[in-house]
């Protein structure tokens, strides 16, 4: 297997496979991996926490042009979100479908999903975070390299998952995490910050810095 790494601002990376499907015979298969930065929905980008109509929620200010940076910057931006007032009975999953695409295509937002845990937290399952089902899901519709993927939320099991995943997890004080309890407990996190501006700041700044260094490593091959 070759691999070679595209221009940053893409977010793409190109992977060449090779594959044996008759005799020995080498088939070249090419394959492009997109990078994402995974999201959390209530207490990151909207309000409130546990809502009991999904007419209460309502964006966090600054939350959509956080998110279109993002986007513009070639990133896949899925939405991940337990939403457990499902199971209870307060609004159907596709209620909640209809929901998310009107609010994410008035604000003319193209976020990927949702990817939705309908379920209770005292019912253990299998897509609850922080277990990467919902991202592992996601990255094989999308086609997303995890390990060079983010996430940002505002609850330890939203960094927690990125650890399993072995991407890099940042924090928000918007909604759980207001609280310093909750902060103490994120010790996945990477990054913590007031709010997804904060977060979104602080992953373009390090995709910058770490362009800047591959390109100097690259300037320091060609001299030699």
């Amino acid at each position: 297997m070759t691999n070679s790494r595209k221009d940053r601002h893409n977010q793409a990376i190109e992977v060449t496979v090779y594959t044996v499907p008759y005799g020995n015979v080498l088939q070249a298969e090419m394959k492009i991996y997109n990078r994402a930065v995974f999201l959390d929905l209530n207490g990151t980008i909207v309000l409130p926490l546990k809502q009991e109509s999904l007419d209460e929620l309502t964006l966090i200010p600054g939350a959509d042009l956080a998110i279109q940076r993002l986007l513009d910057t070639g990133f896949l931006c899925p939405v991940v979100t337990v939403q457990s007032r499902i199971e209870k009975g307060l609004f159907t999953a596709s209620e909640f479908q209809s929901w998310f695409t009107n609010f994410f295509g008035n604000l003319d937002l193209d976020v990927k999903g949702p990817y939705v845990c309908p379920h209770r937290y005292d019912h253990p399952c299998l897509c609850e975070k922080p277990n990467p089902y919902l991202y592992e899901q996601a990255a094989a519709d999308l086609s997303i390299d995890l390990k060079n993927s983010y996430t940002i939320g505002d609850s330890p099991q939203d960094v927690e998952v990125a650890y399993r995943f072995g991407g890099t997890g940042c924090l928000v004080r918007t909604g759980w995490a207001a609280q310093d309890r909750v902060v103490e407990e994120a010790r996945s996190a990477v990054f913590i910050g007031d709010t997804i501006t904060d977060a979104v700041d602080w992953i373009l700044i390090r995709e910058h810095e770490n362009c800047d260094q591959d390109a100097s490593a690259d300037t320091r091959s060609l001299r030699h």
